[in-house]
């Protein structure tokens, strides 16, 4: 047996291997080099998003811990703005001496709400205040509420005119009532 092939068999035959060659080479090796640059990219926009998540981390942190120092050394202060609770009296002294020097009264006793967790370290309370004097008295004590040490956050401010009687003449004078809504801070 003869088994000489015809040249148009060896270019058939040649090229035959020649294409299955170069699938196997596709196959083999250019698709699994290119589905690892791919997942190579992939690894590395990751990598890129962290390294700059990473970054503005940083400089939040940077930012942050210049902040604390500049903050630091009026810690203090902020100590002093809240109502210790194991000592309200000097609080409710306050507000006393307030009406006092305004002469303003009391038509109730303050009245404290529920506290609210700010922190651990920190409470919300809501305090309802009803006062009554001249307009002078009721404005100098909204004022002064103000300017408590104590941090005090109005809510509500509602006045009203009363009509009051003043000595054996009947001649009426206005005074103002007033109620206000405001919430109170508390150190634990």
């Amino acid at each position: 047996m003869n088994t000489k092939l015809t040249f148009q068999e060896k270019t058939t035959f040649s090229a035959i291997i020649f294409l299955a060659l170069i699938f196997c080479s596709v196959y083999f090796l250019i698709i699994p080099a290119l589905n690892q640059v791919e997942a190579i990219k992939l690894q590395v926009d990751q990598e890129s998003l962290q390294a700059e998540k990473n970054y503005n981390q940083s400089q939040n942190l940077k930012k942050l811990a210049e902040n604390i120092k500049v903050v630091e050394p009026r810690l203090g202060e902020l100590d002093q703005i809240f109502i210790k609770e194991d000592n309200p009296s000097s609080f409710i002294t306050s507000l006393e001496a307030s009406m006092a020097k305004n002469n303003v009264t009391e038509i109730t006793n303050p009245k404290f709400g529920d506290k609210t967790p700010l922190s651990q370290s920190y409470n919300t309370i809501p305090l309802i205040l009803y006062v009554s004097g001249s307009a002078d008295g009721v404005l100098g004590f909204i004022s002064d509420l103000e300017t408590q040490k104590e941090y005090i956050n109005l809510n509500s401010l509602e006045i009203n005119a009363v009509d009051s009687e003043l000595g054996e003449k009947s001649t009426k004078a206005k005074t103002l009532s007033a109620r206000i809504s405001a919430d109170t801070f508390w150190e634990n």
